[in-house]
């Protein structure tokens, strides 16, 4: 009898995995939702643009329990050009004694009707590396980059951290470990007085010095925002990426598949090293797929601010698109090592990146750099229509001549008939978490074509009556071994 159950159970589990609702040629992952909804917000991983068969998204689906599409919008995209704005704040050397604790430093200040601080607590003149309080609760909107001034004659590598509040009662951290850096030599300088913000939220910065013994003494900090309704989604990094090749005078870097790259970190090998480089995009002269018109991701504002204020750039040569000048450096001054910025780009698609020297590549050191880009996810708005589990959902393979799918993204005046472009969408959390990928190299056009014709649907279909028929085979099997034994018996 054992020998029975145990072959019934193999039958079983030899019914295939697509009897299930999974549409065909679409790959997926659990969402999981807080709150009662009925709107969700979810922030997409980065690692779902080299999955996807369009890296524009067109293809993402978000079904219900029953396999049907619900309705879903992108946050974030309503807008094609927000404003921008720049402005002086206030800012305040911490009175001795109030860094440490967070109850001291709201002894030391009031605040005024419109929100705005006020030191109360009469406090010395600021020597040494005391920490400063910037107070940004009047700049609207989400705060881009912070411009800090420094006492004339300053000069070294500075350390800090930001973090940010909105009640100086409890702080968080706003990115990692930062560098002021201003140095000369000859009559050359070198400076790194902005810190990217990342679009955050807040109503006070503090700035804490990573060497309580050597600080700057700040005379001024400029903040440039910009317009919107929410703050925008933290960035996310790729790993590090080494050159694809170099040549005499540029490395060229393959980007992950259809990442929009809103940040370049480029990490120096050898250390004294300083470069002038061009950064460049290289676009893909053939796309296998005709792109359609949808809405394109969000651009990068701080990218767009910065290339307002530079506009001495010459054109860039055929095939290639500037979208940055920039000093890159590693420099040893003394205990302390300068390292250049993050360079922001424009958050569109390239597969790849170039870096030109003014003279021969190997300016950059002996070992070419290593590179990181950084995206910011996109946002989907969904309705939780129909019973859970819901999924997220995607093609696996790009159908050139496929007629329009149900469940595309919709506006999201659609999709919320109470929105407003102005005020925040009110959408409890949810989260997805995509599986392990075994890495492969990216297949040509016509073995992806290839491919997918040996997925089509008609070749499924053969498969599952094959796996119906190994089934029906095995429980005829049993059949006839039970009827045998009970002949035998009898």
């Amino acid at each position: 009898m054992m020998r029975h159950t145990f072959l019934l159970a193999a039958a079983t589990l030899m019914l295939p995995a697509a009897t299930l609702h999974a549409q065909p040629g679409e790959a997926g992952a659990p969402i999981s939702l807080q709150g009662a909804g009925p709107y969700y917000r979810l922030a997409l991983p980065a690692a779902l643009y080299g999955r996807a068969a369009y890296t524009d998204l067109r293809d993402l689906r978000i079904r219900n329990a029953s396999g049907n599409a619900v309705p879903y919008g992108w946050l974030h995209e309503e807008i094609a050009m927000p404003r921008g704005a720049s402005q002086k704040v206030p800012f305040f050397a911490i009175p001795a004694g109030a860094g440490a604790a967070p109850a001291d430093a709201l002894l030391s200040f009031q605040l005024r009707s419109d929100g705005s601080l006020q030191l109360v607590k009469p406090a010395a003149p600021a020597t040494g590396a005391v920490p400063w309080l910037i107070d940004v609760s009047q700049v609207r909107g989400n705060l881009l980059q912070a411009r800090l001034e420094v006492a004339a004659g300053t000069s070294g590598v500075f350390a800090y951290r930001l973090e940010a509040s909105d009640d100086l009662r409890s702080w968080r951290p706003v990115g990692g470990e930062e560098q002021l850096v201003k140095l000369s030599h000859n009559n050359q300088s070198l400076e790194r007085l902005a810190v990217d913000l990342g679009g955050l939220r807040a109503r006070f910065l503090r700035l804490r010095w990573a060497d309580a013994a050597q600080g700057a003494q700040l005379t001024a900090v400029n903040i440039d925002s910009v317009e919107a309704a929410e703050a925008a989604a933290p960035q996310e990094w790729s790993e590090a990426l080494r050159p694809e090749r170099c040549e005499a005078s540029h490395c060229d870097y393959l980007l992950p598949r259809g990442l929009p790259a809103r940040s370049l970190r480029i990490a120096l090998a050898d250390t004294n090293t300083l470069v002038q480089i061009e950064v460049l995009g290289l676009p893909d002269p053939a796309p296998a797929v005709a792109a359609q018109p949808v809405l394109r991701p969000p651009h990068n504002p701080l990218y767009a601010l910065r290339r307002h204020r530079d506009q001495t750039r010459p054109a860039a040569a055929p095939g290639e698109i500037r979208l940055a000048d920039s000093v890159v450096y590693r420099i040893t001054q003394g205990a302390a090592e300068a390292r250049s910025p993050d360079i922001a780009l424009d958050g569109a698609v390239y597969p790849r990146l170039r870096l030109r020297t003014a003279g021969p590549v190997a300016l950059l050191g002996a070992t070419p750099p290593v590179i990181a880009v950084a995206t910011i996810p996109r946002t989907a708005v969904f309705l939780a229509q129909g019973q859970p589990p819901f999924t997220l959902n995607w093609k696996t393979a790009a159908e050139p001549n496929a007629a329009p799918a149900n469940g595309a993204a919709l506006p999201l005046a659609t999709l919320i008939p109470s929105y407003s472009a102005g005020k925040p969408v009110a959408a409890d959390p949810a989260s997805v978490a995509l599986a392990a990928q075994a890495t492969a190299p990216a297949a040509p056009p016509a073995a992806a074509a290839a491919a997918a014709t040996a997925d089509s649907p008609a070749k499924r279909s053969a498969w599952l009556w094959a796996a119906l028929g190994a089934g029906l085979l095995l429980l005829a099997g049993m059949a006839w071994s039970l009827f045998a034994g009970m002949k035998k018996n009898a």
